[in-house]
């Protein structure tokens, strides 16, 4: 039997858009993949400093895994390079980080052994707001898609900085 309150255009449930939940759907990691391929070709160099690959260890294998994020800040005097866990903090690679030092980035032609740190909410905050400020297209984009509010809002960026890490890398050999 039907459920008459399913088949009424205001009851229909929505999918969300590229098929994100709480965690991705198949199409969303193609997608988000996209600036992996290009690494894995030899063609990171085509993304600038917009993407950075990082190769970090497994806690429980030892296995060395691959991801990208986007570069939410480049600080071209200091050579950091602040990313988001978009999905939080229990995603492998923050958890990893935790556990021990990444193995490798590479940040457009770049290449180098990194150390990392964990930002403070305060500091996450004004890397979201200079972002905001420089890539407002940007920033509606990815928070339509991920779902996170509406960025407009310290409030809802004050939220948000609170339950995502902001990890900044740079390489090992500078201070």
């Amino acid at each position: 039997m039907n459920d008459p309150s399913s088949s009424s255009p205001g009851n229909q449930h929505k999918r969300p858009l590229l098929g994100l939940r709480h965690k991705p759907g198949r199409l969303a990691l193609a997608v988000f993949r996209m600036p992996l391929r290009a690494y894995r070709h030899e063609k990171g160099w085509l993304l600038g400093q917009t993407f950075l690959e990082l190769v970090h260890t497994g806690r429980r294998t030892g296995r060395q895994y691959e991801m990208v994020a986007m570069v939410l800040r480049f600080d071209p005097d200091a050579h950091e390079a602040v990313v988001v866990a978009g999905w939080g903090p229990d995603t492998d690679w923050v958890r990893n980080l935790h556990a021990g030092p990444a193995a490798l980035v590479r940040l457009g032609r770049e290449t180098f052994a990194p150390t990392h740190r964990f930002l403070t909410e305060d500091e996450a905050f004004d890397v979201v707001a200079q972002f905001r400020r420089e890539h407002p297209h940007r920033v509606r984009l990815a928070t339509t898609i991920m779902k996170w509010g509406d960025f407009r809002s310290d409030t809802i960026v004050r939220d948000f900085v609170v339950t995502h890490p902001f990890v900044a890398f740079r390489p090992a050999n500078t201070t």
